[in-house]
């Protein structure tokens, strides 16, 4: 028997329920009844009111010194960001849409989302659909035969509750979506956006993207991605670009587990399991790494996995050049990154998203330079690598392994795969470990120090002599301030004798 009783904290029932004369009457629904019902966490707690659903949501913020935001004015929605003893609550308030509750049921997406408690809370379940039914039965059920033609968005949203929560989608259901998916055009590109970060975020990223592929979906999301879709690729290729940008997506998923648990450990691959083994030095600065988001609203780990996406894009654009009766796609990754670029702007992530997601797939094949597992040269490759990536250039270490385990499988040498491991070790620990050493050295000189010793006129040449010294620190030629200054002065001897013998 399920205690709904308990679903919230004694002091926000409390204050909640000090709310329904204001508000008229007050209803806890969706996620929360159904998150409770399957025993998960509940982080979400939507609650509907006959009226000033706006004011209610700002004195649940300003009872517990959280944030609110105003969703849709129009529509009376709102939400509060509070924290009660170290857990943090999104809480939404809307206005009934319809004349009762069971109206506003109705008109939900799904079954398992159209259950409802009156507040104060009793362990009584409004359930006008049977939602606790097909929860028991593990059925997605849409509430109405027009609830996808009513928002398409939902066909992106069954996806995910079809891997979330293990459900079941009857025939006549798929067919409902693939009739409503060809409507996503007419949904804003941010609540696309959002609805697709749920999938990635929380869902077996390939069988995802397959059921997207199945029900018209992917076309309206990633169009550039779909142009794979039975693409040959030649050797060392084993797989077509689809299949081979499905791999990477699993593989990168299956990286992660170096950072959390991964749902099911007996599933990695033993490649993989190989890798994060030999990368598991680094578990801690990983962790910390893809904990602190570029954006509140999205996590460093959807960035990935949508990098993973898109890593061969390019592939579906670039005009292939046969030699010798293999095809190859010269430039794929710099096409690759201005796709992923201009589809992370029409989506609405932010400037630093769609900067790191470009670095991402611009860079994801750098690392298969012997120069990163050479350890004579590594360092000033490495040096130069987070220059061009910055940050970026951690993930890039995982899309590269997926990327070279999805196009081998079982062909993948040890060499190679080692080779890869290799390349990625030394990113990370040039990043995690060395990175005074190696990423951003102690300045020794600056601009002023340059222009007064040498007597030259500031311009660009000052930055580049400045990089010079950086990368000579890198390679251990230059350790002092005096050291830096004879060596400018050496390359600059240099550089004017060369002029002079033009």
């Amino acid at each position: 028997m399920v205690n709904y009783k308990e679903l919230l904290q004694p002091q926000l029932d409390e204050f909640i329920t000090s709310q329904v004369h204001a508000c008229g009457e007050i209803f806890l629904v969706g996620g929360a009844i159904r998150n409770t019902y399957l025993r998960k966490d509940v982080k979400d707690l939507d609650f509907v009111v006959k009226k000033d659903a706006i004011i209610a949501a700002k004195n649940v913020a300003d009872r517990f010194n959280g944030d609110f935001y105003i969703l849709d004015k129009k529509r009376g929605a709102a939400r509060a960001l509070i924290s009660i003893r170290g857990k943090k609550l999104i809480i939404d308030f809307t206005l009934l849409n319809g004349r009762s509750i069971d109206d506003d049921l109705n008109k939900r997406d799904f079954t398992i989302n159209a259950m409802a408690i009156k507040i104060p809370l009793s362990s009584e379940v409004i359930d006008p659909l049977n939602g606790e039914g097909d929860i028991k039965g593990s059925i997605l059920r849409s509430c109405s035969p027009n609830s996808f033609q009513d928002d398409p968005v939902r066909t992106i949203r069954a996806i995910r509750f079809m891997n979330e929560f293990n459900l079941f989608l009857d025939q006549s259901e798929v067919e409902l979506i693939k009739s409503a998916s060809c409507n996503l055009d007419e949904i804003s590109n941010e609540r696309k956006r959002d609805e697709i970060i749920n999938v990635l975020e929380k869902t077996d990223g390939k069988k995802a993207l397959t059921q997207m592929l199945e029900f018209g979906i992917i076309e309206k999301v990633f169009p550039e991605v779909k142009k794979l879709y039975k693409m040959e690729l030649d050797t060392p290729h084993v797989h077509d670009a689809w299949t081979h940008t499905l791999q990477v997506v699993s593989y990168c998923q299956q990286l992660m587990a170096i950072s959390k648990n991964y749902p099911d450990s007996k599933r990695l691959h033993p490649r993989i399991k190989q890798a994060i083994n030999l990368l598991s030095q680094y578990k801690k600065n990983i962790i910390n790494y893809m904990n602190d988001p570029i954006s509140m609203n999205r996590s460093m780990y959807s960035l990935l996995i949508l990098a993973g996406i898109y890593h061969d894009a390019g592939k579906g654009v670039v005009p292939p050049i046969i030699r010798d009766n293999r095809k190859s796609f010269p430039k794929h990754a710099r096409i690759g990154s201005e796709l992923i670029h201009n589809r992370a702007r029409v989506m609405g992530f932010s400037n630093s998203e769609v900067e790191h997601l470009t670095k991402i797939v611009r860079f994801h094949m750098k690392p298969s330079q012997s120069e990163f597992s050479n350890n004579t040269k590594k360092d000033i490759h490495i040096h130069r690598f987070y220059k061009k990536t910055g940050i970026a250039g951690i993930m890039v270490g995982f899309v590269h392994l997926s990327d070279v385990l999805a196009t081998y499988e079982d062909t993948l040498t040890e060499e190679r795969w080692n080779r890869a491991i290799s390349s990625v070790n030394n990113i990370f620990d040039a990043y995690f470990i060395h990175h005074a050493k190696i990423i951003t050295p102690p300045k020794l000189i600056d601009g002023n120090d340059i222009l007064k010793e040498f007597n030259l006129q500031p311009g660009k040449k000052i930055g580049g002599l400045l990089e010079r010294v950086v990368e000579a620190q890198v390679n251990g030629a230059v350790r002092t301030k005096g050291e830096a200054i004879d060596y400018l002065g050496q390359l600059l001897v240099v550089e004017k004798n060369n002029q002079e013998n033009l």
